[in-house]
């Protein structure tokens, strides 16, 4: 079977970038409480205390705190449109593998997701397990089941 005739489907690259910003975040969050810190003490200090160097110093702690923050929202941003657009992939080639009348996908857990469809013939199955084979086929057991019963025996 041609296999290049779906769309991608990359749910990892999501789940990185979403780790990423909780990096990001966990080092953003305390650099900027203190760079806050230091400008609410330094802000108190008598005129000859406030040196230019402690200033540039608490200046430079809050962009970089306010940078990586930025970063956050970036790779956060990144990893929704990655998992909406990985989600929208999985519905299309479910959609294009299978012709169901109906169809509804649940979320992805790592390495399969749960779907609710009923084929053209009328036959029905909720919470199916879909997984992907290469070039990012959509499998569904109890569909292929469906159509090449077990043996019984």
């Amino acid at each position: 079977m041609d296999t290049s005739k779906f769309s991608e489907v990359d749910f990892f690259s999501a789940f990185i970038y979403l780790g990423v910003a909780g990096i990001l975040l966990v080092f953003s969050v305390p650099l900027l409480m203190h760079g806050a810190f230091r400008r609410r003490k330094f802000s108190k200090l008598s005129q000859g205390y406030q040196t230019y160097q402690t200033r540039a110093s608490i200046r430079n702690e809050l962009i970089v705190g306010w940078a990586i923050l930025a970063a956050m929202l970036g790779f956060l941003l990144a990893s929704y449109f990655t998992y909406t657009t990985s989600a929208q992939n999985l519905h299309d080639n479910i959609q294009q593998q299978y012709q169901p009348t109906e169809l509804s996908v649940g979320v992805w857990n790592g390495s399969w997701a749960t779907v609710d469809l009923q084929l053209p013939d009328g036959t029905r199955f909720t919470d199916s397990i879909v997984t992907l084979r290469a070039g990012y086929e959509p499998f569904i057991e109890d569909v292929w089941y469906h159509y090449n019963p077990k043996p019984n025996g």
